[in-house]
Formats: C-alpha cells, structure tokens, sequence
C-alpha cells in the first residue's frame, strides 16, 4: 500500500492519521511530486484534513514531547524525497517509547529524521547571521536568498522580533516563497515575483558594508579555506561583502 499526499505537513499527518484508523501499514507515504508508479503496489490518495492532522500533532506532543514533534517538523523543510515514510515510520516508533524516542538513535529511521532536523537548524543559525536587507524604493527592507533547505518560516520568526518596526521581505529565490511582515504579522506566500531595487541608498548601504568588510579584514589573518568551511560558496552570490 502507497499512499498519496499533497506533500505538506498536515498531509503526511493525515496519512498517519489514515494508516492507525484504517489499520493499516503502508510501505511509503510520498507527496505527488516524487511518486512513481508502481504495478504491484496498491495506491491510496489521501486528502488533507486538518482536524486529523491536529489530532495526531496533539498526540504527538502527548505521548512523545513538544521537541519530537519541532524535530518532525524541520525534518520536513529539509524536503528530503522520502520524509513522508520517515515521520510515519518515527510517529509509530514514538507511539511505543514515549519521550524516550528523543535519545533512541540507534534506531536508523529515528537517527535519519533527528539528522535531517539537525541539518535544517544549523543551516537556518547560519542565515541569522549571514541575511542582508537592502531598501527598495517604496521603503521596504528586502532580502534574498537560496537557502540548501525551506527554512523562510523559521527565520521569519526571528526577524520579526529583530526588526519590529520595520516592513521587510525576505525571499527565497530557490522556491519562490516570500516572507511578508508589515510590522504586524508575518505572511507566508509561494508567488513568482521578481524584485527589482534602484534606490541610490541601495548602492550607499552596499558601499558602507564593503568598506566595513574590508576594514575589519587583516590580511595576515586570511584564511579563505576556513572561509569557505564556515560559509560555502554558495551562499556567496547574495552577500554584498562578497560582490
């Protein structure tokens, strides 16, 4: 049995949800982006439902902890092709263990979901360092970038409280997903919408931090290696410093 989901968060709860009620053991769980037909598998389309995925975020929380489920969680933005099956085969493990699931990665599925959890929280500690705003011409502080996972919702959070006062946008080129905050509230969107910024403060602002970069550089103490160790090269392409 394969099921089907729209590959969100709520769906895959859905199907776990599907999979105790119906009694039964699917061998995957995969969104429709990454199915493949299979002629010796049964296939079941599961519609997301919000009242059972609360229900099993809830139980969850219960029976496992409010760290298992942030760890299911960010597991999830890591995108990983086979997530779905991985938080199935987690939640049913938790279900048995309780909280004890948190230290039980000699388990490989629960040392899986727990590394990729780990992967996105490190990624997303380092673009709370390394994100720039740049001001458009109608006031608002925007920023791109391509980040390796989905992480626009966790560091949104923290931008919100970092820059109260101030309507920003953070996007994130590689998905098309915006992060909108009007100095309210935050709003997550998937749109394709290309930013374009003229304002001679842009060019200022830029001017400042390459003179502050290069001011705090010593040239003894260049170590482009490390460098590249703690910042790879792929981030490069959205930092001013680096222009």
């Amino acid at each position: 049995m394969i099921y089907i989901t729209d590959g969100s968060f709520e769906g895959i709860l859905t199907a776990v949800f599907e999979a105790y009620e119906n009694k039964e053991n699917p061998e995957s769980i995969v969104s429709q982006e990454f199915y493949q037909v299979s002629l010796d598998s049964a296939v079941r389309e599961i519609s997301t439902d919000e009242e059972k995925s609360r229900r099993v975020y809830n139980a969850v929380i219960r029976k496992m902890s409010q760290q298992a489920i942030e760890i299911m969680y960010k597991a999830w933005l890591s995108e990983y092709s086979e997530i779905g099956t991985a938080l199935y085969k987690y939640v049913k493990i938790g279900m048995k263990l309780g909280p004890k699931i948190l230290s039980y990665l000699q388990n490989s599925n629960v040392s899986l979901v727990t590394d990729l959890a780990d992967k996105v929280s490190f990624e997303t500690h380092r673009f709370l360092g390394i994100l720039r705003f740049k001001k458009l011409n109608n006031g608002l502080y925007y920023s791109r970038i391509e980040p390796d996972y989905n992480i626009t919702m966790l560091i949104a959070e923290h931008f919100k409280n970092r820059f109260s006062d101030q309507p920003w946008i953070i996007n994130d080129a590689k998905r098309n997903v915006f992060a909108l905050y009007d100095t309210n509230q935050v709003i997550i969107i998937k749109e394709d919408i290309k930013i374009h910024s003229n304002n001679d403060e842009d060019k200022i602002f830029e001017e400042l931090w390459k003179n502050y970069f290069k001011a705090i550089s010593i040239d003894d103490r260049r170590n482009p290696r490390l460098q590249k160790q703690y910042l790879p090269r792929r981030y490069w392409r959205n930092l001013t410093e680096m222009q």
